[in-house]
């Protein structure tokens, strides 16, 4: 006769290993190879005797009923540990009973007897169910951190796409109003042509208003360049330092000078007015 059959009354600890090695082994990947385990047992709410030497898992049954026979407790408290940290990984208080088979236990330290007469353990079928449903919340778990950092990128996307969006409406708005800044300068441009009349800036400076017949036609290129290139910097400067009213003032002024040109003289003198290198337009 085995001395598990000698001791019935232990039967729930022996059951109850089994169902901690199995429950490790699924949730922590730990093999019983890297277990130990430790017995303290107690008669009368005091400490009699305890294991020595951290006793592998492969012993469990002969440590626990060598020392029993020993001992002859009442209580026996075991708890499960890591070889490689000794880390206590579990532990239940088992209230012995001749009487009749029954094993009572309670997790983390506190044992409380609560009248399970006859518990036997759980079957299979029981710690099956245990361990599916640790994994179950597992899963939970690892669902809830995945879903938690995919809102906070699609939070973080919908932050820079508003982001652009507010840059966009502003190109929109200082692109409209560009557009009507340049419609402004479409109506006076043509005042302008006419101002210009074609003449070159050395021209326009000296008073003339055409060129020598000797200039070769590099020295023509050259000046119809000038002359663009002062209709552009007039349009830039339009464009970007004059808001719309003083776009339409210099607009108006341009329609009076086409009118009487004379008067171009007139307010050149009263820009440069002591001024000693003014330069004079002449007719």
């Amino acid at each position: 006769m085995s001395k598990q059959k000698q001791y019935p009354e232990l039967r729930s600890i022996f059951d109850k290993n089994r169902e901690v090695v199995k429950m490790l082994k699924a949730e922590k990947q730990i093999d019983q190879n890297e277990l130990f385990f430790r017995a303290v047992y107690s008669k009368l709410g005091r400490k009699i005797a305890e294991t020595k030497d951290n006793p592998s898992m492969s012993s469990f049954t002969s440590v626990i009923n060598g020392r029993y026979q020993v001992c002859d407790p009442d209580s026996i408290t075991i708890t499960w540990h890591h070889n490689s940290n000794e880390q206590k990984l579990f532990e239940q208080t088992f209230t012995i009973s001749k009487e009749k088979e029954y094993g009572q236990g309670e997790e983390n330290g506190e044992a409380k007897n609560k009248g399970l007469n006859g518990f036997q353990g759980f079957g299979e079928a029981e710690v099956n169910q245990i361990v599916e449903k640790r994994l179950t919340d597992l899963r939970r778990v690892e669902d809830y951190e995945r879903m938690k950092e995919e809102h906070q990128s699609l939070h973080q996307k919908i932050k820079d796409l508003q982001q652009t969006n507010e840059e966009l409406e502003k190109d929109k708005a200082a692109k409209e109003t560009t557009e009507s800044y340049m419609r402004i300068i479409g109506m006076a441009l043509p005042g302008l042509s006419k101002f210009f009349g074609g003449a070159s800036l050395l021209s326009m400076l000296a008073g003339t208003d055409e060129e020598p017949e000797s200039k070769s036609l590099a020295a023509a290129k050259n000046t119809g360049d000038e002359r663009m290139e002062m209709i552009q910097l007039l349009s830039e400067f339009m464009t970007n330092d004059l808001n719309e009213q003083e776009v339409a003032t210099v607009y108006m002024l341009f329609m009076e000078i086409q009118k009487d040109k004379s008067q171009l003289q007139h307010l050149l003198n009263q820009l440069t007015k002591g001024n000693p290198n003014a330069t004079t337009l002449q007719k």
